[in-house]
């Protein structure tokens, strides 16, 4: 195999699958990429075994010498690419000693490599299973709109990824650590006759909001029993190339909560506040709040509300403002950080917090954005 190549091209291939490889691997294959030359296409695939990348781009006339596959160490790969200065020609060949060499200038690198029919791959054949067309935009602020929401580490290991669930024609994101629920939901196509519904792990997700840009393009989602699959169609920029994703996953095999069970309805106390207002203060008091509960209480009264917060250190921050309010006086404690990550999903003006009792759930939306919808419970004091 041997290949002359732009470094910017190479680069740009090479960064699109590295989220996949990892450092430290009980398979020493798995921290190489798998290089595929042939006489118009590079391809370039990284995996750790649950989440897999193919990044594919098109080759300028005369760029293979000589076509080929083999694998080579990602991390060392990379670094020298970057290190090489801008506009530099790389020129990687795999002799029959199955030693790598990169060439350029006046630099010379020879790493080693592992055979590519070793390395292990997940979408070894097309994923069969339901299709879901929704746009690139629309799929990236589901994410986002909701990724904050997974659990970290929980035994309930169905709850450290992203629920997608598809269902007359909208595809909705959902997620709970058991503290906060997100759900945030698009208008999409599918091929489904029922609810389906998909587990992605939390990596997966974080690679894929990485991937997926703001454009309207419009994006095929395969989802089977074990792996959901995507083609990402990424466009040439100034000075790259036009770029080909596969990306593929594991699901998480596992039952989500029923999370429609979750959602209060028919609140009687509703109180309307000022975004940015309401963030703003919620930060400032939280400021003496205890560093490890970061307890805020929040006392609901008439047309004001006034944050409270105290520590071991008996320091003590109060705030009032003004709101709207419909309900009797109300007085709820909550981790500052749960509602300023909520706050942080939406985009509007206002946002809306629906009540029942103190020591019940507490429904956080935008009023002029429906699709997004937030659950937070409350600190039992």
């Amino acid at each position: 195999m041997r290949l002359k190549i732009a470094k910017e091209t190479l680069l740009n291939v090479l960064s699109h699958v590295m989220g996949a490889v990892e450092r430290r691997h009980t398979l020493n294959i798995l921290s190489n990429v798998k290089i595929q030359v042939l006489e118009s296409q590079l391809t370039i695939t990284g995996s750790d075994l649950e989440v897999e990348l193919v990044a594919s781009a098109v080759l300028e006339a005369g760029a293979c010498l000589q076509s080929g596959e083999s694998t080579v160490p990602a991390r060392k790969l990379m670094d020298i690419c970057k290190s090489l200065p801008n506009a530099a020609i790389i020129d990687l060949q795999v002799t029959d000693d199955q030693r790598c060499i990169i060439v350029s200038g006046q630099s010379r690198f020879v790493l080693g490599t592992l055979p590519a029919e070793d390395y292990p791959l997940l979408a070894t054949e097309q994923v069969n299973g339901m299709q879901v067309v929704v746009s690139q935009r629309e799929l990236k602020r589901l994410f986002e709109k909701t990724s904050f929401a997974m659990a970290v580490q929980d035994v309930r290991f169905y709850l450290t990824g992203t629920l997608l669930e598809i269902e007359q024609n909208q595809l909705r994101a959902v997620t709970t650590d058991g503290h906060r629920l997100a759900l945030c939901h698009a208008e999409a196509q599918s091929t489904a006759q029922q609810a389906v519904q998909a587990i992605i792990p939390r990596k997966a997700v974080g690679e894929l909001q990485r991937l997926l840009t703001v454009e309207d393009l419009p994006l095929n989602v395969l989802i089977g029993r074990e792996l959901l699959n995507v083609t990402i169609e990424l466009p040439a920029r100034e000075k790259e190339t036009a770029i080909i994703v596969r990306f593929t996953t594991k699901l998480i095999d596992g039952k989500f909560p029923d999370y429609r069970r979750v959602v209060p309805r028919g609140g009687d106390k509703i109180a309307t506040l000022a975004h940015d207002a309401f963030k703003q203060s919620l930060q400032r008091v939280a400021i003496l709040s205890n560093e490890k509960l970061r307890g805020v209480f929040l006392n609901f009264n008439d047309d004001s509300l006034q944050l409270r917060a105290n520590n071991p250190e008996q320091d003590e921050a109060v705030e009032d403002f003004a709101m709207q309010y419909q309900g009797e006086t109300l007085e709820m404690s909550f981790n500052a950080q749960y509602i300023l990550d909520i706050l942080n999903a939406l985009d509007g003006d206002d946002v809306q917090m629906q009540m029942t009792e103190a020591n019940q759930s507490v429904l956080m939306q935008d009023p002029n954005q429906p699709s997004q919808t937030y659950v937070v419970m409350p600190m039992r004091v």
